[in-house]
């Protein structure tokens, strides 16, 4: 089967994998965003997280400052960390679809 091995299509995999547990996460954030005591959390980059092997789990955002009432959710930062994820989600998407043109080229099955 075309792809079962296929390096590119693991990381676009990946990238889109690691979007959506992402967006999961800062939608959590964003409905927690007036929740007293409640702690922003975040996922380790795409980066990180390929190339290192660290883990998807979402930690703690330690660099957020905490509000009076103890909740750390800025939703500033939630909205540009959404779209810092959607632009990879996007991204994943593309280059699976790419990499399937480029076997249906070669196959001659435009």
């Amino acid at each position: 089967m075309i792809g079962a091995q296929n390096a590119i299509l693991d990381v676009a995999r990946a990238m889109v994998t690691h979007a959506t547990e992402r967006q999961s996460v800062i939608a959590e954030n964003i409905a927690h965003a007036n929740t007293p005591n409640y702690k922003a959390r975040d996922v380790a980059s795409f980066e990180d997280v390929f190339t290192r092997g660290v883990s998807t789990e979402a930690e703690v955002d330690r660099a957020q400052a905490v509000k009076p009432n103890g909740n750390s959710v800025s939703l500033e930062t939630q909205v540009l960390n959404l779209a810092q994820t959607r632009g990879q989600h996007e991204m994943g998407l593309a280059l699976w679809e790419q990499t399937l043109t480029l076997y249906r080229t070669a196959l001659g099955r435009n």
